[in-house]
């Protein structure tokens, strides 16, 4: 059985997961379209990809996945998710791969904030009140229904891009328009700039991580709970497991009213102890290794559905707490000197 990991990026503690899980039964290969991608020095194989954006991307990602003969495909980066969705029926028809992303309205309400605050308030998931433009919210505020202070941050898009926190009401006028410069600014123009921004009331109490877990077929499967105790450039850099019980009924609808396949990765805060629903984000998410090592083996388990053997039981161990610590890997040298020379190919392990 061989993987693809697209995108892959950083995460070479997936590949390794990944790597290990097959146990030699099969090769995970990588796609990115920068060579020195940590992750490709630890992929059986690495290919070169254009970016994400480029007119020929998919077909040069379905090229990838007939030539090395790809069953399961996973995206490891948001930008990609939507177009994979998509086109997920061609991808699998033309090569017979599954393509673990959910259908095309699930991963639109994933990567768009204003949907997933009208998803939760539709299916009765707390969530902290939203609103998409001024107007909107300086109404909600004279009527009581939300008070400052707001945050100001794009639709669509992570890694805090033109997030403005806004102390006081007078303040909301200039943090809307710096935030619809900087979404004009960034990759994120490419979804859209009109109605770009949205403006949440802002929950100061302690955030936690869920990852859901969907089989091939989009059945729910399980999920684990960690509190997160340090961030470091948008990503979980320090976790503390906890009860799932806290969680099960917010969980229990969104699995039942939001089909995916993969590892879903959803943000609570915790106000007044409640719950509230703030992001979902339909793929492996920079908080998944805590309910790795925990004991959820999400990997395994994923590579036992898609075989048709028995699942291992879903659990996981409360009360454990891991941190992140950086470390070095070297990509080969041969790979950067012949870079402006290949489109595909990176290496052979």
């Amino acid at each position: 059985m061989n993987v693809l990991l697209s995108c892959a990026g950083r995460r070479y503690y997936l590949v390794d997961y990944f790597v290990e899980a097959l146990n030699g039964a099969g090769r995970v290969v990588g796609t990115d379209m920068d060579l020195t991608a940590p992750a490709l020095v630890k992929c059986d194989q690495g290919r070169l990809v254009p970016a994400v954006s480029a007119p020929d991307y998919l077909e040069c990602l379905i090229d990838v996945i007939l030539e090395e003969q790809i069953q399961m495909v996973f995206s490891l980066n948001d930008l990609e998710l939507e177009m994979l969705s998509r086109s997920r029926d061609l991808i699998e028809a033309r090569t017979g791969a599954t393509v673990y992303v959910g259908p095309p309205a699930s991963t639109a309400i994933g990567a768009d904030k204003w949907l997933t605050f009208e998803f939760a308030t539709r299916h009765n998931i707390p969530t902290p009140a939203t609103y998409l433009d001024v107007e909107s919210a300086r109404a909600a505020i004279a009527t009581g229904e939300c008070a400052s202070p707001l945050i100001v941050k794009p639709r669509w898009g992570s890694a805090s891009i033109g997030l403005v926190r806004v102390e006081a009401v007078d303040e909301l006028d200039a943090a809307y328009n710096a935030c619809r410069e900087a979404v004009a600014g960034s990759a994120l123009a490419a979804l859209g700039t009109d109605r770009a921004v949205v403006i949440q009331e802002r929950v100061s109490g302690s955030e936690y991580g869920v990852d859901l877990l969907y089989g091939r077929n989009e059945e729910f499967i399980g999920f684990t709970a960690k509190r997160k105790l340090a961030m470091r450039a948008g990503e979980t850099d320090k976790a503390v497991t906890v009860d799932p019980d806290l969680f099960q009924s917010s969980v229990n609808r969104i699995a039942k009213n939001l089909p995916h396949r993969g590892n879903l990765d959803c943000d609570f805060l915790e106000r007044d102890g409640e719950l509230l629903l703030l992001e979902i984000n339909p793929r492996f998410g920079g908080g998944y290794p805590f309910t790795h090592l925990a004991g959820a083996n999400h990997v395994s388990i994923l590579l036992a559905d898609y075989s048709g053997r028995p699942l291992p039981s879903y659990g996981y161990d409360i009360g454990r707490t891991f941190a992140k610590y950086d470390q070095l890997t070297e990509t080969p040298t041969r790979l950067a000197e012949s870079a402006p020379r290949l489109r595909h190919k990176v290496h052979e392990g």
